[in-house]
């Protein structure tokens, strides 16, 4: 019961830890990309941004930074267990870094290469459904194919590491690739400051990324704190 209290503390440590710093470095580089959005989808509209407007998004600035709070914890659950199944807590902050990484890699950056992030006031309303759907379905495409080719590499012991390696990496670029070419495009017709989407596509992707790292770093330290490394986990 205490290696699962301690499984369980180190996860809400990392993720709180994690996801205020999302949050905040959200409010200081993806949040001013957004305003300009706003800003032209209001001038183009003919809307006036009164007040009012402000007063809620200064509201909803803090609703966001819960929100990080809330995708971190969550982020870092699902890290704790690829952690645990890839028996990776024993092999020191570098191996646990290089695993988040991947992870951004497998359910941000390959989902971000076919749908690129836009601002929220960037879309048509009536297709937002339609979006989601693709979008959430290209990620569990890449999540399940690096899961099962991971669990593969996994069985591939007596195998030539660098060619097992190589295999794996090569399969998953050919599933993702053919994804890319079946999948349909994003529907709507963006238009937008180039600049301005640029940029927020660019500071989204590092945030979230700073994200995955700092989970890796702050997972791996907490567990080498809390002593877990040294007793046998299940699966590992």
């Amino acid at each position: 019961m205490s290696m699962i209290l301690n499984i369980v503390a180190v996860t809400l440590l990392a993720g709180s830890a994690s996801g205020l710093l999302y949050g905040l470095l959200n409010i200081l580089f993806v949040t001013p990309y957004i305003d300009k959005a706003v800003e032209l989808e209001a001038i183009r509209s003919g809307f006036n941004l009164d007040q009012g407007y402000f007063a809620y998004r200064g509201f909803q600035l803090q609703g966001g930074l819960l929100a990080a709070l809330l995708v971190g914890i969550a982020y870092s659950a699902l890290y704790t267990l690829v952690y645990i199944l890839s028996k990776s807590i024993d092999k020191g902050v570098k191996r646990a870094v290089i695993l988040a990484s991947i992870i951004w890699i497998v359910i941000y950056l390959m989902p971000a290469i076919k749908y690129p992030a836009n601002p929220p006031a960037v879309g048509d309303p009536d297709t937002i459904y339609y979006r989601q759907i693709i979008f959430v379905t290209y990620i569990l495409i890449s999540s399940i194919s690096a899961l099962a080719l991971a669990l593969i590499r996994v069985r591939l012991t007596n195998s030539n590491k660098i060619r097992r390696d190589l295999a794996i990496i090569t399969s998953y670029s050919l599933i993702m690739f053919t994804a890319y070419m079946l999948m349909p495009n994003n529907p709507d017709h963006i238009n937008i400051d180039s600049s301005i989407l640029l940029g927020f596509r660019v500071s989204s992707a590092l945030t979230v990324l700073v994200l995955w790292l700092m989970l890796g770093l702050t997972s791996s330290l907490l567990w080498s704190k809390s002593g877990l490394i040294k007793r046998r986990l299940p699966l590992n």
